[in-house]
């Protein structure tokens, strides 16, 4: 004879702080069978579509926990099998059938010589800039200074010729730069 407690979502919900029954107590011990037995690689093949849904949380629960670890045997196998990969000897088969996968020399050493090669060429354009001699560049035309010169008082009033010179100057420069003929690259 079933009661609405013998299942536990289908039944009401108790309240928060009440004590559990009996079929709670059961069921709840149940569970935590069927998760040490997962837990330990021994999942039982038949069990109802509740409980597989709890398991399948649980499971997601403690993975995401990092709860699960390797057995040493294991984990020890993993470690040798890179080790060895890394040093150029045979690979062998893990025990859980994973088979790791030999890595050619060429891929071995490709980053090394990708960095090399990196290195080298940042380390020549460095020593163009530092071992460069920099080209003086032509001024497009002579300080207003040296144009005008020295203003004394008594040409203080004549600032339109003064312009009109360095105006004139910076025109020349302008058609020089312009009008020049270029000079072809080889």
């Amino acid at each position: 004879m079933a009661r609405d407690d013998d299942d536990m979502l289908a039944g009401p919900v108790p309240a928060p702080d009440a004590e559990a029954t009996a079929s709670e107590r059961a069921h709840a011990k149940t569970f935590a069978e069927i998760v040490d037995k997962t837990l330990a690689g021994r999942t039982p093949p038949a069990m109802s579509a509740d409980d597989r849904a709890l398991l399948e949380v649980a499971t997601v629960i403690r993975a995401a926990h990092g709860g699960l670890d390797l057995a040493a045997t294991r984990r020890r196998s993993i470690v040798e099998d890179v080790l060895r990969q890394a040093v150029g000897g045979a690979v062998a088969t893990t025990s859980g059938g994973i088979a790791t996968i030999p890595i050619s020399r060429a891929r071995r050493w490709a980053p090394w010589g990708i960095a090399s090669a990196s290195t080298f060429v940042a380390a020549a354009a460095v020593a163009m800039l530092w071992l460069r001699t920099p080209k003086s560049p032509q001024p497009l035309a002579r300080s207003a200074d040296a144009l005008v010169g020295h203003i004394t008082r008594e040409h203080a009033g004549e600032a339109s010729a003064r312009i009109d010179i360095i105006f004139a100057d910076r025109l020349d420069g302008y058609r020089e730069r312009q009008f020049a003929p270029r000079k072809r690259k080889p």
